[in-house]
Order: C-alpha cells, then sequence, then structure tokens
C-alpha cells in the first residue's frame, strides 16, 4: 500500500512534535532515508507542505500571502491580520507582501489553501463574464 503526502507529514509530526534540536535532526535524516527506500523523495514538497499545514495548525499559526498592486500601509496591514485571526482561528499571522501591478488594484490573499481574490483584474472579468450572459 502505498504512503500519501498527508500521512508522511502526519508521522513527520509526530516524531518531531517536542523533540529537541539534535533529535529532530537525527529522525529527519532517518526520515529521508526512509523516503528514499520507499523511493518515495518525490513526496517531499508535498509533504513538506502538509506537514506546515499541520505545523501551523497545531501551534495556532496561518501563513498568507497577499498580493496587491502597490505597498500595503501599516493600518490596512493591522485589518488584514485582524481578518486572517478571526477567519483561521489562529494566534499568530504571518503575512507575506507581494507587489503585482499586473492586479492592477486590489489585492489577493491565499492562506490555508483558500483565495480571497479582490483584484480589480478579478472583478472585471466576472463582469464581462456577467455582460456576455
Amino acid at each position: 500500500m502505498k504512503i500519501s503526502a498527508r500521512q508522511y507529514a502526519q508521522s513527520l509530526y509526530e516524531l518531531v512534535e517536542g523533540e529537541n534540536e539534535i533529535k529532530v535532526t537525527e529522525l529527519l535524516h532517518n526520515f529521508v532515508v526512509v523516503l528514499g527506500h520507499k523511493r518515495d523523495l518525490n513526496l517531499v514538497p508535498a509533504i513538506v507542505s502538509t506537514f506546515t499545514d499541520i505545523w501551523n495548525r497545531e501551534n495556532g499559526e496561518v501563513t498568507a500571502e497577499l498580493t496587491l498592486a502597490r505597498e500595503l500601509g501599516t493600518e490596512a496591514r493591522d485589518i488584514v491580520v485582524d481578518y486572517l485571526i478571526k477567519k483561521s482561528g489562529a494566534k499568530d499571522v504571518i503575512l507575506t507582501e507581494k507587489v503585482d501591478k499586473k492586479i492592477l488594484g486590489g489585492f489577493i490573499l491565499k492562506y490555508n489553501s483558500k483565495i480571497v481574490d479582490g483584484s480589480l483584474r478579478n472583478s472585471l472579468s466576472e463582469l464581462k463574464s456577467e455582460m456576455r450572459g
């Protein structure tokens, strides 16, 4: 039976939870060796992504990426962080901001496998679809 990336990630989390840095290093080494023996090294990106989600959930953190047409001010950043705390139930938010002039205006917020697309480009696209009927 093939082991999924989620199963690997959950197992890895349970292995390293509460361990010191030296023990974690040893466990990670052994984990990679097992992946190699099972020919599952191709799952590493998915395992890391899922492990990060599990870690963040268990530790009350949410990682988010905010894409904007221009830089965000401090007050607006605080509003986004408060929104994420309320929506995700997290205690802490790790917010990465990215400027992309292609979205024209507004924002795109990605967190917990969710996307909130409030970009002007998306709004115009939706309006165009509605007008076509």
